[in-house]
């Protein structure tokens, strides 16, 4: 297909400068997909290893928690856990390649790290788990963010590829098209003035 356009010498400048803007920005838009691909594939690997360390530390942790509980009760459980400091979550942002990537953060880690259980606690498996928990969190924090880095350079990939895609098989295409258009009508045009021409000054002769 091509654009409908009127097949003048003005149109033709305007779309020459159109197409040469949409080359250009092709071009940008593929350095810009080739960054956020490498950026990809960089943080999967990533995010594989940050997976595979998490799923390593948290079993201990999550085997103290169980024991203790079956063997003290639901209840007193309850309790112990109650007196353990919460997480203080903060959401900050941050770019990459274009990106507005959200991060997840801890603002009271040393709390988190220094906190005690009750003094009225005896469990030391409750306790032992609460620690192993409380130094793994680093791990699932990080676990946290690069799946939320990941899935956000996807999404932009997938747009970023649209567009390129867009622009070097619809919209460059079009052009061209358009420009070879006008281009063959503005000959036309002007080998039947020249004709014109011609049989004018043949009648003026006579």
């Amino acid at each position: 297909m091509k654009l409908k356009v009127s097949p003048t010498r003005q149109e033709l400048l305007k779309i020459k400068k159109r197409l040469k803007t949409a080359k250009s920005g092709h071009e940008l838009l593929k350095e810009k997909l080739d960054g956020l691909m490498q950026e990809f594939l960089g943080n999967i690997k990533e995010l594989k290893n940050a997976r595979n360390d998490l799923e390593e530390k948290i079993s201990p942790a999550f085997f103290n928690f169980f024991h203790s509980n079956n063997r003290v009760g639901e209840k007193k459980t309850e309790s112990l856990i109650n007196h353990f400091p919460f997480a203080d979550v903060d959401l900050s942002f941050y770019n990459v390649m274009g990106v507005r990537i959200r991060k997840i953060d801890v603002k009271n880690k040393e709390e988190l790290e220094s906190g005690e259980i009750s003094t009225f606690a005896t469990d030391n498996e409750l306790y032992k788990a609460k620690e192993d928990i409380t130094s793994i969190s680093e791990n699932i924090l990080k676990y946290a963010n690069l799946t939320i880095k990941v899935r956000l350079l996807a999404e932009e990939i997938e747009r970023t590829r649209r567009r390129v895609n867009s622009l070097e098989h619809v919209y460059i295409p079009e052009m061209e098209r358009t420009m070879k258009y006008i281009s063959q009508k503005l000959e036309e045009r002007e080998r039947f003035d020249r004709t014109v021409i011609l049989k004018l000054k043949e009648l003026i002769k006579h």
